[in-house]
């Protein structure tokens, strides 16, 4: 049976550490209860996001699922992670899709309350934000040291954020130097593997300006 929703349970999630009792109090008002059984989704990748949530009980799958039709699993997570928080504030799709491993207890905050809430209480979205931003560091460092495997999916990766939105023509200031700094590559390999798309037909190259001439296949070697 799950327990009620306490100042001391929010506590237990990284978000909530160092905020008053009174406040979290209040915060545990808002709350919803959610029980998940092993096997059922909590939410599917690219999906939008409507709430973030704090696993108290069980384990869960963090999977996300590749074009090729691959899935892999990014993470198993156990209680007191804070699920979703990241695409809830940044307004973005689910990066993947999270599962239950064995029946779970879940605390689920909704969008609307968390914006009604920091709002109200503006000391939640400021350690909120710094725990956040400590999390980002953290992976950002995980992420350079241990992007060591596909050097061309890390280029196209680039290309993709730099094509995005700007009619797959990218800036003409963006040069070799710049990707290599980006992708923490060689300028000199970041060359070869742009020769080798634009041989493949995927980009073209004149002087600075890099175009995107399949965006598709780009996004596909991304992964």
């Amino acid at each position: 049976m799950m327990q009620t929703i306490t100042p001391t349970l929010l506590r237990n999630s990284f978000l909530f550490k160092g905020v008053d009792s009174d406040i979290l109090a209040e915060v545990a008002v808002h709350c919803q209860r959610l029980e998940l059984l092993a096997g059922e989704t909590l939410f599917e990748q690219n999906s939008e996001p409507d709430a973030m949530y704090f696993l108290e009980a069980g384990q869960i799958h963090v999977v996300r699922q590749y074009r090729s039709g691959q899935e892999v699993i990014l993470a198993t997570e156990v209680p007191f992670y804070v699920i979703g928080e990241l695409s809830l504030l940044a307004n973005q799709p689910r990066t993947g899709s999270v599962v239950a491993v064995g029946n779970c207890d879940l605390v689920k905050v909704t969008r609307d309350t968390i914006e009604t809430l920091s709002h109200q209480y503006p000391d939640i979205a400021l350690k909120a934000l710094g725990h956040l931003g400590k999390r980002l560091y953290r992976l950002n460092l995980h992420v350079r040291e241990s992007a060591i495997g596909n050097i061309q999916a890390r280029i196209a990766t680039v290309l993709v954020l730099l094509a995005s939105g700007n009619e797959g023509a990218i800036a003409s200031e963006v040069n070799t130097t710049q990707l290599a700094r980006a992708t923490a590559l060689d300028a000199d390999v970041v060359k070869h593997h742009m020769a080798q798309l634009v041989g493949e037909g995927i980009i073209s190259v004149n002087g600075y300006t890099v175009t995107v001439n399949d965006l598709a296949r780009l996004r596909n070697i991304a992964g």
